[in-house]
């Protein structure tokens, strides 16, 4: 029941106005009142079901009970204790989606104090990495990334050529992915934070490119190179300010992965030494130099961190064939492809003590997509007829997760696996498409 201004001037005797107060009091217990708080007094909210009763960090929920408020910040609503977000809600029914640390168990809304919990769990299922690369309109290649199957374009210049680098980061609910875009003179490094982009500096002059991209303590880590008119040297970005690290100095060195453990950053590439391409990684700006066969080119592609050891993966020469590999600080490990062609492990993911590393192998007549867990190999599917390629991985949840892309005989298609399942990915449906990394 609402307040009655124009009425209440008409009533002249204080036993009126008395029993008019008495009803108003009764009827405000009884479950009425106004409409501004959660549309019913000071009754508690109640939740009577959830829908979908699973899902990962980021999806809609749908929460229906009865007295929540019609104003969505009014009502808080935890995921297992964790905090959400509330996008609308009305006396009914409340829109929120699962917040970044949620777990799973029950749900809960509070309004005005009053707390209602679900008598059933809310399941917290793996979250999909986002995967970054780019696809061609026709005119020219688009930065983008997919979160799922739903692709979100990025900014170059508008006008020439840009590329997104996988893997990406998500933090805060935020996808975070480097990469580098030409403005009609030179390459220029840069990062998007969701699809805010902040440009790097190189020299200014020549070209640069950010391969890879990490977030800590709220600071935004890239790493790749910039050259300087002579050669190409690799460094790191904290923030925007670079700092440069060390080949042989003399020629071209690049970073194709970047790590923080506390506070140190860590980088993994490869410089060439006059004779040939030298793998590595930097603790800092400190350079460890690993071990190919010695006497020909050696690449490290990926880098992780495990409980303060350094993974790095990549594929050394042999004289013959490419052979992929990961090294354990600086043990090398080599992994198996046909055993005749050449193969090449691209990346690679530490969970639970598990080494992962995904890439390729040749069969003699195309390029085969597959990952490693330690040192037994999955192969993975393409169209069965054309190349594909594994170039990014991550474990969520106990699911290995890789992505890349395959050719179906006309273009390349984007792709992720779930386990040996691949799901294509959309870019314009005529024209290339791919989920890249720096190699």
């Amino acid at each position: 029941m609402g307040y009655n201004s124009e009425a209440f001037h008409k009533v002249y005797t204080t036993v009126v106005i008395l029993l008019l107060g008495l009803f108003i009091l009764i009827g405000g217990c009884g479950g009425g009142g106004d409409d501004d708080d959660n549309g019913g007094g000071s009754s508690s909210p109640t939740i009577t079901s959830f829908a979908p009763a699973s899902g990962q960090v980021g999806d809609t929920v749908t929460i229906t009970g009865t007295n929540f408020s019609t104003t969505p910040g009014n009502n808080t609503v935890k995921f297992n204790g964790t905090t959400a977000v509330v996008a609308s809600s009305t006396t009914t029914q409340v829109v929120t989606s699962v917040p970044a640390g949620a777990t799973t168990g029950p749900i809960t809304v509070t309004v005005s104090g009053n707390s209602a919990m679900s008598s059933t769990a809310f399941t917290v299922t793996a979250s999909l990495p986002a995967f970054s690369g780019y696809y061609n309109d026709g005119t020219k290649d688009i930065p983008c990334f997919w979160a799922g199957t739903t692709r979100t374009d990025l900014a170059g210049d508008g006008t020439n050529d840009a590329y997104a680098f996988s893997p990406t980061v998500s933090s805060g609910g935020t996808v975070y992915t480097s990469g580098s875009y030409n403005d009609g003179t030179k390459t220029i490094p840069c990062y998007w934070a969701g699809t805010t982009r902040t440009d790097l500096p190189g020299d200014g002059t020549n070209d640069a490119e950010a391969f890879s991209i990490a977030v800590s303590g709220g600071i935004v880590y890239t790493a790749g190179y910039y050259h300087d008119g002579t050669k190409a040297i690799p460094c790191y970005w904290a923030g925007t300010t670079r700092t440069n690290l060390g080949g042989d100095g003399t020629h071209n060195a690049y970073v194709s992965s970047i790590a923080v453990s506390g506070s140190t950053v860590y980088t993994a590439g490869y410089y060439h030494d006059g004779t040939k391409t030298v793998p590595c990684y930097w603790t800092g700006t400190t350079r460890t130099d690993l071990a190919g066969d010695g006497t020909n080119n050696a690449f490290t592609l990926s880098l992780a961190i495990y409980n303060g050891t350094v993974y790095t993966a990549g594929t050394y020469y042999d004289g013959t064939k490419n052979i992929p590999c990961y090294w354990t600080g600086t043990t090398r490990t080599d992994l198996a492809g046909d055993g005749t062609h050449n193969a090449a492990a691209l990346t690679i993911a530490v969970s639970g003590g598990t080494i992962y590393t995904a890439g390729f192998y040749y069969d003699s007549t195309k390029a085969i997509p597959c990952y490693w867990t330690g040192t037994t190999r999955t192969n993975l599917a393409g169209d069965g007829t054309h190349d594909a390629y594994a170039v990014t991985i991550a474990v969520s949840g106990g699911t290995v997760y890789t992505a890349g892309s395959f050719y179906d005989g006309t273009k390349y298609i984007p792709c992720y696996w779930t386990g040996a399942s691949r799901t294509d990915l959309a870019g314009d449906g005529t024209h290339d498409a791919e989920v890249i990394s720096a190699f």
